[in-house]
């Protein structure tokens, strides 16, 4: 069946009552265990509410079972027939593509990972011989004025490298307005009618040139498609807390990506990267409104990618989950509190998504979208308000029915996903076929038993974690209400020593507190309740020891060397991600990184070099008309800088200067006029540098 067709099919409407009666009878076969349980000592207001919580806090739990018993057997069946990429064969379009831009929004991001990964994206769509449809877009919101001049040169030497002049561009904003959502929408203003579709990435994006081409053939073949989400995976994992999660991703991820599609069809949802966007009903319809000043939430959206899900789908154009397109990948945080500091921001943009739940106009599928990710974080407090009443189970003498029956019902929906995800894994891989036969058996019971072993263990890490994570996100929903605006901040992708312990202490000690001394209290009033307690104190009790480990970096070498959690990504990487671990062939810098340099080292190349200095200039826009007084001042600030050094002016002062192109060119030209001793030492000490030609590389 084509997907233009299947709207007219009342096969989508079976599927969705289908899917959420089956979450209805599993809810309310759960709502009964637990009424039997909480009415034991008859009914009170204390059995209702616990009743109540049970019931909204069960129902995510079941929605996620739901998705991986029906992702499993879509999978066992050959995938979904009602799926995107069913659209199109599979050999590679011969026919030219539309304009598509590639833009990658960055904000204090390691300029050598950057470029790296978008020259090897470059080259890679070269060699699908589609190339020439594609542009990148490098949208700069660096506020770091070392990182702004590395991007520059790294830019220009990308460029050079790849032949990329008018197919490569950058981009620095002048004033970083509402973050990433903000520079998506710059683009979209100026360069939004050259192109039909955008490929937008995050900074840790990775995307071969057969998906890039795949996702644009897409577009092209299916014209109601708004946006095209890809399911990226987990790569390059360099920590133990990143290699779990990529072998979580690569083992359960498949069954949820295919459960969601199953019911949302043509309302899935988009994460903001990794996706191709059409950019006409992007434009005109997308664009974000701001919210109502009053109240903590209140502003500019965070999370603006749900939202701009839900506004294309109600202008009547498609949203898809292209969930099995292969050469899509993204990177995790290093370690938990990079996580953590990266779950705070969507927590609190997930909450602002309050403002849409009840937009006029909005679909039904798309409410439930925002419904989901609400309670991804509002179920936290909500937990922490059904362990506080739980106590009413052993005091009144309501554990006294059915206990082991239901804490059985909810441990086979937790634990299903896993099974079922350990099943598939199992069954991908046939025996290898040799001629001795005891050995091929000893090799796939080798094989089962490891995959079995690795499953156990992120089993064991997921029941450590979920403790620590709920009273982390009750926090987080706490400081969203009522404690203040949740930073954007520069996102932590990469940290080799890790956290140190008084970061650990800082972030986890409270917690660890909380679980002693409620551990105490429950053991003294409620014996009975702290075996089932244990659950959940387990994780901030080693809250410290846990997140230390994880973010080691030498046990994930040694895991890695012992074939734990192997992915194929590591066993056998495709070429991109091969030359993506690559550092970036920059030029030698003339600069050693002497210390009393550092701090200002962008700002001495944009000035001292002559090429980084054309280079600078040339990428900024020159104003048609500069007051006489602001022209005047900005000679001020020139003339301050080579005679006093940059320590005599304010970093807002440097950040001026560098932004008016007369303002460099003059101080350029001035400094190499300018007689030695006319100039600070710090001056002095860059030019004895740079005539002597120090072949050193400086990494930004």
């Amino acid at each position: 069946m084509c997907l233009r067709d299947y709207t007219d099919e009342p096969l989508v409407g079976e599927r969705r009552w289908g899917f959420f009666i089956f979450n209805l009878v599993l809810l309310c076969l759960g709502a009964a265990l637990m009424a039997m349980r909480v009415s034991a000592g008859g009914w009170t207001v204390g059995s209702v509410v616990l009743l109540s919580l049970f019931v909204v806090l069960l129902a995510p739990v079941v929605y996620g079972f739901t998705l991986a018993v029906t992702g499993w057997w879509l999978l066992r069946q050959g995938g979904d027939p009602l799926r995107i990429n069913h659209t199109l064969p599979p050999e590679v379009p011969t026919d030219p593509l539309p304009p598509t831009a590639i833009v990658m929004p960055i904000c204090n991001e390691d300029v050598n990972r950057i470029f790296q990964g978008l020259r090897v994206m470059y080259q890679s769509l070269s060699a699908t011989g589609q190339g020439n449809a594609f542009d990148f877009f490098i949208l700069s919101d660096s506020t770091d004025l070392n990182l702004w001049i590395a991007e520059e040169k790294a830019w220009f030497e990308l460029c050079q490298q790849v032949g990329g002049f008018g197919r490569i561009f950058y981009r620095k904003r002048r004033r970083p307005l509402h973050h990433k959502s903000g520079n998506i929408a710059d683009f979209c203003r100026r360069w939004g009618t050259t192109y039909r579709y955008a490929i937008v990435l995050d900074a840790d994006s990775v995307m071969t040139g057969a998906t890039c081409v795949r996702l644009a053939s897409l577009m092209e073949a299916n014209p109601r498609a708004g946006i095209i989400q890809t399911n990226p995976k987990l790569a390059l994992g360099r920590s133990l807390f990143q290699r779990i999660n990529q072998f979580a991703a690569q083992v359960y991820g498949p069954l949820f990506a295919a459960g969601a599609n199953f019911w949302q069809l043509d309302n899935a949802n988009y994460y903001g990267h990794n996706a191709i966007v059409r950019l006409k009903p992007f434009i005109t319809y997308c664009a974000l409104p701001e919210l109502p000043k009053s109240g903590a939430l209140g502003t500019r959206v965070l999370s603006h990618d749900t939202v701009e899900a839900a506004f294309m789908r109600r202008a009547g154009y498609e949203v898809w989950s292209a969930y099995d397109l292969a050469g899509s990948y993204e990177e995790a945080p290093p370690h938990l509190l990079a996580s953590l500091q990266r779950d705070r921001r969507w927590c609190h943009g997930n909450l602002q998504h309050l403002w849409f739940l009840f937009a006029p106009g909005l679909t039904t599928p798309s409410r439930l979208n925002i419904l989901i990710g609400l309670l991804a974080y509002l179920s936290s407090p909500l937990w922490v308000l059904f362990l506080v009443l739980s106590p009413l189970l052993f005091t009144t003498g309501m554990a006294t029915a059915r206990g082991g029956l239901l804490f059985a019902y909810v441990m086979s929906l937790l634990l299903a996903p896993k099974l079922l995800g350990a099943q598939r894994l199992l069954s991908a891989t046939p025996p290898l076929k040799i001629i001795r036969r005891r050995l091929t058996i000893l090799r796939d019971v080798s094989r089962r038993l490891t995959i079995l072993r690795d499953v156990i263990a992120e089993t064991i890490y997921s029941v450590i974690l979920a403790p620590i994570l709920m009273l982390f996100y009750t926090q987080f929903v706490w400081a969203s209400f009522f404690g203040g605006e949740a930073a954007w901040g520069r996102q932590k992708r990469t940290d080799d020593l890790g956290p140190s312990w008084s970061d650990l202490a800082a972030a986890h000690l409270g917690h660890t507190v909380l679980a002693v001394t409620t551990g105490a209290l429950v053991a003294w009033l409620a014996p009975a309740m702290l075996p089932w307690l244990l659950l959940v104190l387990l994780g901030p009790l080693v809250a410290m020891p846990f997140s230390r480990l994880l973010a080691s970096n030498l046990l994930a070498s040694a895991s890695r060397h012992a074939g734990w959690f192997m992915v194929p990504e590591e066993t056998c990487p495709p070429w991109e991600l091969q030359q993506v671990l690559k550092p970036f062939a920059s030029s030698a810098s003339r600069f050693p990184p002497l210390l009393e340099l550092t701090e200002d080292f962008g700002l001495l190349q944009a000035v001292l070099d002559p090429g980084l200095n054309a280079i600078h200039v040339t990428l900024l826009h020159e104003r048609s008309h500069v007051p006489v007084r602001t022209r005047e001042y900005l000679a001020d600030l020139a003339n301050r800088l080579l005679r006093d050094g940059p320590q005599a002016l304010t970093p807002l002062e440097k950040r001026t200067l560098l932004w008016d192109t007369q303002a460099v060119l003059s101080a350029h030209r001035q400094l190499w006029r300018s007689p030695v001793p006319h100039v600070h030492g710090w001056w002095q000490a860059a030019f004895r540098i740079y005539n002597g030609n120090t072949q050193l590389t400086t990494k930004p």
